[in-house]
């Protein structure tokens, strides 16, 4: 499991060119699964 926290001016998430949603400024968090992540991994991000 990983993670990143960005802040940002503005943000968007587009899918095959047509955007899905966007935000102003605030935090950007990208996080990243895998089919072993627990319980215990996320309570350790």
């Amino acid at each position: 499991m990983k993670a990143v926290i960005q802040r940002v001016t503005q943000a968007s998430v587009s899918v095959n060119g047509e955007i899905i949603s966007c935000i102003g400024r605030g935090l950007c968090v990208l996080i990243g699964l895998k089919k072993d992540d627990n319980a215990a991994d996320m309570e350790y991000m």
